[in-house]
């Protein structure tokens, strides 16, 4: 902040000569009348002490919102550890995890599937209610934190990947948590060393290769369509988005010919 130094008002300044009229002049001696300038009052302004009065009170703001978001950091990060350390038994031979989705439902019933992408911090339970809010701002284990959890669009049919377009939300958090790297993918290079992102429910392990990374505003609706109209609905879908995407996959445009099935991984572009 620009710290000026305002200028003190000239304060106003009676005349020190009376307007008075003079007696005539007599022979006797008389002593010359004398006008005093009243004491003049020192006027102190008031704005360097409030800029500094605001400037403390803005920097403890700050202070204290920078301080509760590295607690709710630190909340959600051990909260998470605790999940994958307790219902992740082990990995497969290929690295992908093995779920208790058993013990995991005893938790939190509405999870309906697990996301994990090797290489990323994208390893995580997913759940679904009956509105997309309720996860924004409320952990796998029911804490209110505003780094939520990773969900299922509430349109989307149970547990994922049963509808044409199966699409899943996470926050693009400040500490890399979440849906971070997915932000990321606007980056051709990023984009390319995600090689594959798995979405595993009770009864099967889906392997996705990433087609591309595109930008769009919240109000576009095909995003989150669960299944599109016609024989080449998903197929125009698909079109659509690799027109003008930020990053593509070299086989696009023939993967998109011959899909049947898509997961769309959606965060924001501004950081919790």
């Amino acid at each position: 902040a620009k710290h000026c130094r305002p200028d003190t008002p000239a304060a106003y300044r009676p005349s020190s000569y009376s307007t008075a009229k003079k007696s005539p002049r007599s022979s006797a001696h008389t002593a010359p009348s004398s006008y005093t300038e009243p004491p003049r009052k020192k006027r102190r302004s008031v704005v360097p002490i409030l800029l500094i009065i605001i400037g403390i009170g803005l920097i403890v703001a700050a202070a204290a919102i920078f301080i509760n978001a590295q607690i709710g950091y630190r909340q959600a990060s051990e909260s998470y550890q605790k999940i994958e350390k307790q219902y992740v038994s082990d990995k497969d031979a290929s690295g992908v995890p093995i779920i208790d989705f058993n013990a995991l439902a005893q938790t939190n019933p509405e999870v309906v599937g697990w996301i994990y992408a090797p290489g990323t911090n994208i390893n995580y339970p997913v759940v679904q209610t009956n509105n997309n809010s309720k996860y924004l701002n409320t952990l796998f284990d029911g804490t209110a934190n505003a780094s939520g959890a990773i969900f299922l669009d509430s349109d989307d049919t149970a547990p994922g990947m049963v509808d044409q377009q199966t699409t899943i939300y996470g926050h693009h958090m400040n500490d890399g948590s979440m849906f971070n790297v997915i932000s990321d993918t606007t980056d051709q290079a990023t984009f390319d060393s995600m090689e594959y992102v798995y979405y595993i429910t009770r009864d099967a392990t889906y392997k996705l290769r990433p087609l591309a990374t595109k930008v769009v505003e919240d109000t576009y609706a095909k995003a989150r369509t669960p299944n599109f109209e016609g024989a080449d609905g998903l197929k125009n879908y698909l079109s659509e988005m690799l027109d003008g995407a930020s990053a593509v996959a070299s086989d696009a445009t023939d993967r998109a010919a011959s899909a049947t099935k898509i997961v769309t991984l959606v965060t924001c572009r501004s950081l919790i």
